[in-house]
């Protein structure tokens, strides 16, 4: 049984030396992967991350790295297309947008004004920055302009349609009800067998609530990371 784990939270770069994360650690990810390799019908775990992500404490997986969601998504086609995988569990934090360009508000207002003034000559007039090497930091109104990333979740049905698919889903202060019910939205979108959901306000250092949700919408909650870890496993290798 082979299984893909993804891990940690994707990094969009921005120009050479600056970029936008998030704050995943991927510390579940790498206890979810340390618990696959230490159950018996498991004979390879494949550990997509970026390289500031936490690692298994196992050396038996293969670490494979993807920094962007560019990276992310080449990365997937190309283990899916030369490997059977059975288990996908998706808890890597896939960026919601990708940095497009880079301007300044006085290059906006200034092209607004010149769309403006004279709207033939519009399409002539660029006002983004070079993005390559360094921004200067003199800038005082740096804009970042940016666009959608596609939804990684979206391309395992697409490209290894038997799997076993767990996905995640993670917000912010909310009702368990909505937790519950946006987790499983992406369980009936993405066609997952599971999909834990959990709530920022309940993840702390030494503790980390989690709800698994399966295809009947039924749900049992876990208590710490170790907990959500052995729970996956469980379900995903019966």
């Amino acid at each position: 049984m082979n299984v893909l784990v993804t891990s940690g939270g994707t990094i969009e770069k921005i120009d050479n030396v600056r970029n936008i994360s998030n704050m995943s650690t991927g510390r579940l990810g790498s206890i979810i992967a340390d618990s696959f390799l230490s159950a018996p019908k498991v004979n390879k775990v494949f550990y997509i991350c970026t390289k500031t992500t936490i690692l298994p404490a196992s050396t038996n997986a293969e670490i494979i790295y993807a920094n962007s969601v560019a990276d992310l998504e080449k990365t997937i086609r190309d283990v899916l297309s030369h490997t059977k995988i059975d288990i996908i569990i998706h808890c890597m934090a896939v960026s919601d947008y990708t940095v497009k360009s880079v301007t300044t508000l006085s290059a906006l207002l200034e092209k607004s004004a010149y769309d403006d003034s004279d709207s033939n000559k519009k399409n002539n007039f660029d006002s983004s920055t070079n993005i390559g090497g360094k921004i200067s930091s003199e800038l005082d109104d740096m804009v970042l302009l940016m666009e959608r990333t596609p939804k990684i979740i979206s391309l395992f049905q697409e490209l290894s349609p038997k799997s076993t698919l767990v996905g995640f889903k993670l917000l912010d202060n909310v009702p368990l009800e909505t937790l519950i019910d946006k987790g499983f939205g992406v369980l009936a979108k993405n066609k997952c067998s599971f999909v834990l959901a959990n709530d920022l306000k309940d993840i702390t250092k030494d503790c980390h609530i989690g709800y698994l949700i399966d295809k009947d919408k039924n749900f049992t909650k876990y208590m710490t990371k170790a907990e959500i870890a052995d729970a996956i496993v469980s379900a995903v290798t019966k």
